[in-house]
């Protein structure tokens, strides 16, 4: 099954998320690691955007291409997996996978803030290897 993982690049539990997926035979999209750099952008320009500078922000190449990398792998996914806590990327992701009809698991842990949208989901988790088993009951 190929799987897109929407979470943080912050979250400390997706390497594993992406390696236990990758280990029980699963096609795992890593966002963190593609042919552009996070790094060829300076992050720092989004803080406190103005509306009139929104959309070079949005157009600058790198950003471009990582939009179109992300979208090209959401489009070929069979699933998305949330992984909490994420935020607003992540979360539209996860509603473009709801919206698709892509089976979509959210993986919660103690301390998440819960969302009422939450329950579009198909299941919610509470481990990494229950990720595993919800993708395979389908």
């Amino acid at each position: 099954m190929r799987v897109y993982v929407a979470s943080s690049w912050r979250n400390e539990v997706y390497p594993e998320v992406v390696r236990t997926l990758r280990e029980a035979g699963h096609e795992v999209y890593d966002f963190r690691h593609q042919s552009v750099s996070w790094e060829e952008f300076d992050w720092n320009v989004v803080d406190g955007v103005k509306s009139e500078d929104l959309f070079d922000v949005l157009d600058h190449p790198v950003v471009r291409k990582l939009f179109n990398s992300d979208m090209t792998a959401l489009r070929g996914c069979d699933a998305v997996v949330c992984v909490l806590p994420c935020g607003r990327s992540a979360h539209l992701e996860l509603g473009y996978g709801i919206g698709t009809r892509k089976r979509t698991v959210l993986l919660w842990h103690d301390g998440d803030e819960p969302d009422i949208m939450h329950n579009a989901v198909d299941r919610i988790v509470f481990s990494v290897k229950e990720i595993v088993s919800a993708l395979e009951v389908g």
